[in-house]
């Protein structure tokens, strides 16, 4: 048998953390996790805001692909990190005035370019933190009443409460930053007079409109967009629906919508002081009592279960409040009477993409009706670029997103283009990297340079242990409000309690420590091998193994020969698998000769802006 071996750097040493290597803004999730489980709250907050000005959010919607490349989950299931980082959060004590992960910046000296952001969204609010940080002077320029983009606008109060979401517009704006609202691209204000007033400008405009269905009767009374709904709910407008809803779409906006038409209620305008626990009930019952929601909602996908792209919680909490999914059903035609809806007709999908992967779905004969009052359409988003219309300079591609180049401007000089609107959909942390890169861009257009030096260096653990029982501690389950509660705006996702956040935080497989071996003090005892839990370790022949150009060169560098010249038995190595490790250390305890360290590369990046 041959193995195929990459001569470790300073990549490989970064592939080995791969929730850290999977987040788009690389937050150094595995250490903020272990700081809960070693009750270091300030530690674990500091660490998952650093990379983060919306962490608050994040640690509630984030849809968390470190949590899909987590190695844990190779053993039973991943670590709970987006619920650590709320549980990080909660335990943080933000006070007022400036973000604390902030409080320690000297202010940066001011540069006298002013830049102009379109769109009050993540990735819009993160390039106005960063700039406001570099010294520029901002201005945020937002459509709707109020900021936050889709945040605010699209998700529910029961995912995200709104008094999260103003905290964190408040911070970024108590960092210099002017924000106008109600201002929108087009008719209040133009591109090119924010170009001739402005140093640079940066298009976060979103993708602001639903898909249409185009079937017969998709233009009856009762047939509504998601995008729209959503936006009307959440800016507190009233909208009646009738009892039974239908809901068409597979994705995380059609369970919101869903969920949202579930439990719609007339909330007061004012915001009233936290109940008392005793009260709570009877405010409950109030709510139920202005309720104009609809009694029953059904889910229309075109996906199985399984194939659902929504995030699976979500969908079981919907199945939980009472929506009925109808999965492997395509709508065919919405149904109507004296131009009101009366149902939906549905025919059966037999497959969702072509053999080239590519969305074409194929049907059946098989129909059925769905009695529904209202359909609601939650099929997609695409972006509104109707302020374009005289501004040939930038161009659209055929995905109907602005074209970029690598650093994230358009085909006209100085304006720049991130997040939904120049990507198509995106996950939210997605939307926080593109503000990052976004202000790192405009920032190099301007006046600077950018300059990153990355220092590395190995910590070596003399006595390194993991937590007593860590594999066998389970993942712990996020707390939710019963269902009979689950009306208006009450969150449904209550947080860990200190017990659950610390012993979850105790689960991490600590992937940033890596076992070390030292050549030249091996004696091929094959002792790490024999007691390694994990079967991860194997000692085999030189002449077994066959690498790229850095490991032939490794080869001629310490036995002078390469590779095709090598004797059975004439050197060997020890190979790992990393999948498998669980720095339980026991072969580092088993070396007679302390051949076998526990170390971590730690690197500290310094970016230089001038």
């Amino acid at each position: 048998m041959s193995y195929r071996v990459t001569v470790p750097d300073a990549d490989y040493f970064d592939r080995n953390i791969p929730c850290r290597t999977a987040c788009p803004i690389h937050t150094e999730c595995g250490r903020y996790v272990q700081a809960v489980g070693l009750s270091k709250d300030e530690e674990a907050y500091l660490l998952a805001r650093a990379p983060n000005p919306f962490v608050y959010v994040l640690g509630r919607i984030c849809a968390h692909p470190c949590e899909d490349a987590c190695r844990r989950g190779k053993i039973d299931e991943p670590i709970a990190i987006c619920a650590l980082k709320r549980y990080a959060t909660e335990r943080h004590n933000l006070g007022t005035g400036h973000d604390p992960g902030r409080r320690n910046l000297p202010p940066a000296a001011k540069r006298g370019k002013r830049i102009a952001i379109v769109g009050a969204g993540v990735c819009g609010l993160t390039c106005a933190h960063d700039l406001a940080l570099l010294g520029y002077t901002v201005e945020v320029f937002e459509s709707a009443p109020v900021p936050g983009g889709m945040l605010y606008l699209g998700i529910p109060h029961f995912r995200l409460p709104r008094e999260i979401i103003k905290m964190e517009v408040d911070n970024i704006l108590a960092l210099g930053v002017t924000l106008h609202t109600r201002v929108t691209l087009g008719r209040d204000i133009t591109l090119s007079g924010l170009r001739q007033k402005f140093d640079s400008v940066l298009l976060a405009t979103g993708l602001n409109k639903g898909r249409e269905l185009n079937v017969p009767g998709a233009h009856l009374d009762g047939v509504l967009n998601g995008i729209d709904f959503l936006i009307n709910v959440n800016l507190g407008y009233e909208l009646k629906l009738g009892r039974r809803v239908a809901v068409v779409g597979g994705g995380n906006v059609a369970v919101d919508v869903a969920r949202s038409a579930l439990r719609l209620v007339q909330e007061p305008s004012w915001n009233p002081e936290p109940a008392a626990e005793s009260l709570q009930p009877a405010l409950d019952a109030a709510r139920m009592a202005l309720r104009t929601g609809a009694e029953q909602v059904c889910l229309v996908s075109l996906e199985s279960r399984e194939q659902m792209p929504a995030w699976q919680s979500e969908v079981r909490e919907a199945e939980h409040e009472g929506i009925t999914l109808e999965n492997g059903w395509g709508p065919k035609e919405i149904l109507g009477e004296n131009r009101a809806v009366q149902g939906l007709k549905v025919r059966r999908c037999v497959s969702v993409f072509d053999e080239n992967g590519r969305f074409n779905p194929a049907f059946s004969q098989e129909e059925k009706v769905l009695a529904c009052d209202t359909v609601i359409l939650a099929i997609g988003q695409q972006a509104d670029l109707s302020f374009l219309g005289a501004e040939p300079s930038v161009e659209v591609t055929p995905r109907g997103t602005l074209k970029i180049d690598e650093n994230l401007m358009t085909t006209a000089p100085g304006v720049f283009a991130g997040g939904d609107v120049a990507f198509g959909p995106r996950v939210l942390v997605e939307a926080v990297a593109n503000g990052h890169r976004a202000a790192r861009s405009i920032h190099v257009y301007l006046n600077g340079k950018n300059d990153r030096t990355v220092l590395s260096r190995f910590r070596l653990f003399r006595n390194w242990e993991m937590p007593r029982g860590y594999l066998g501690i389970p993942r712990q389950a996020m707390p939710v409000l019963p269902a009979n509660r689950r009306i208006g705006i009450a969150e449904v996702e209550l947080g860990f309690e200190e017990a659950q956040g610390r012993a979850e935080g105790l689960r991490c497989l600590k992937c940033q420590v890596n076992t070390i071996f030292d050549g030249s003090k091996c004696i091929l005892c094959n002792g790490c091998v024999d007691i390694c839990p994990e079967r991860c370790l194997r000692l085999v022949d030189l002449t077994h193994l066959q690498g790229d150009e850095r490991y032939e060169t490794l080869l001629e560098k310490l036995l002078g020969q390469p590779s095709s010249q090598l004797r059975p038995g004439q050197a060997s190595a020890i190979i790992k698998d990393e999948e498998k490790c669980i720095r339980c250390a026991l072969c580092a305890q088993r070396c007679p000769t302390q051949a076998i360290t526990m170390e971590a590369l730690e690197q500290r990046e310094r970016e230089v802006f001038d």
